[in-house]
């Protein structure tokens, strides 16, 4: 497999806390994720709080102005 140590993933949602693991544990640095809105969830919160303790930084991508394109 491919070395992903210190990349960035992008996800619509915030990770749960078992994707947050395997996130940590693949040694991704950063999260950008478009969307929080399960962010009250324990999961969420346990991700949260991973992510914190093992250094990986996490932030909300803005879409304000901006078109998001995908090609499958």
């Amino acid at each position: 497999g491919k070395d992903l140590k210190g990349s960035t993933i992008y996800t619509t949602l915030f990770p749960c806390n078992e994707c947050a693991k395997a996130i940590i544990q693949a040694g991704i640095r950063h999260v950008v994720y478009l969307s929080d809105k399960y962010a009250e969830t324990d999961a969420t919160i346990a991700s949260k709080r991973m992510f914190d303790m093992a250094g990986v930084t996490y932030h909300e991508y803005n879409l304000h102005g901006k078109t998001l394109e995908l090609n499958l």
